[in-house]
């Protein structure tokens, strides 16, 4: 899942692990300077600082139905 942080102002502090493999100091980083970035988990106290990015769906283009290509 992709997060970033709520507020800039209120920037994440504590030691909280966002991976699995446990505490990453530069994921914490990109966090508090607003990227969305990507994590394995979020800890329970770390919804107070951060959001979930929710995907945006891909419009796809719209055919001209019924209508034939020129030339044809």
């Amino acid at each position: 899942m992709k997060v970033k942080l709520i507020n800039k102002e209120n920037p994440i502090t504590k030691m909280w692990c966002f991976k699995f493999t446990g505490y990453d100091s530069n994921l914490i980083e990109s966090i508090n300077s607003g990227k969305e970035v990507e994590v394995q988990k979020v800890p329970k106290p770390a919804w107070g600082y951060v959001e979930e990015v929710k995907a945006k769906p891909i419009k796809a283009k719209k055919q001209n139905k019924g209508k034939s290509p020129k030339g044809e």
